[in-house]
């Protein structure tokens, strides 16, 4: 069988939504939207708002997966959380996910 046929066959979806991060005290918050597009599965992060106070920023995340959206999101979240020690929590907001 022939690579290219087996990557035909292969299907994506495309999800997006609005993504709130926490991040700790030492992080760079404009060096966060970079971390973000890091992650495997992210193909854009807008950033929607910034609150300083609460140490949170508000992203509209895209993100191309073989998954359901809700397990699409669940590992952007623990891929966030896990893969950088400045991110401290991730809330997605469910009702804001769309198939794209």
């Amino acid at each position: 069988m022939k690579l290219a046929y087996i990557i035909e066959q292969i299907e994506f979806n495309k999800f997006e939504a609005m993504a709130r991060v926490i991040y700790s005290e030492d992080a760079n918050p404009k060096q966060l939207d970079d971390l973000l597009r890091a992650l495997p599965g992210v193909t854009t992060v807008t950033n929607a708002g910034n609150n300083p106070e609460l140490l949170s920023n508000t992203y509209k995340v895209a993100l191309v997966s073989q998954k359901d959206a809700k397990e699409a999101f669940e590992s952007f979240k623990s891929n966030a959380i896990n893969k950088y020690s400045v991110i401290t929590d991730v809330q997605i907001a469910e009702e804001t996910i769309e198939d794209k």
